[in-house]
């Protein structure tokens, strides 16, 4: 049985989300439960999240049927989760290798009912498309 659930609510995040999963797939924590809730996105995300469940076992897709956003799509994860710790991660983003690792250990050894960590913001430009030249 997982340890954790980490549950990813997914909309329109195709540039972000390799990244994102691979952050979680390789977490040195490996007794992990990988939630994704598509919430219609209209984009290639549900295609990756379809290729990374086929390749993972630990990986559950929920792919809903209207987009209810993302406090919804995280109420949806939370409801199909079956570890006794939950987790989140916002599908643009990703994390320290042993991060669910870390927060585990410190939930277990405080017998604490929650915990937290720090995080950093990374911030980029990214260059979409030429800008259209007048002659």
């Amino acid at each position: 049985m997982a340890k954790v659930s980490i549950i990813i609510p997914t909309y329109n995040v195709e540039m972000f989300l390799d990244e994102c999963l691979e952050s979680i797939q390789r977490q040195t924590l490996q007794d992990i439960e990988i939630i994704c809730v598509n919430d219609c996105s209209t984009d290639k995300s549900l295609d990756i999240l379809r290729d990374y469940e086929a390749k993972d076992n630990r990986i559950v897709v929920i792919d809903l049927p209207r987009n209810i956003k993302q406090g919804g799509a995280r109420n949806a994860g939370i409801k199909k989760a079956r570890a006794p710790f939950l987790g989140f991660v916002d599908s643009d983003d990703w994390v320290s290798l042993d991060m669910y690792e870390n927060l585990y250990t410190l939930a277990v050894t405080h017998d604490a009912e929650m915990v937290c960590g720090d995080y950093f913001q990374y911030l980029s430009l990214i260059h979409i498309s030429e800008p259209t030249r007048r002659s």
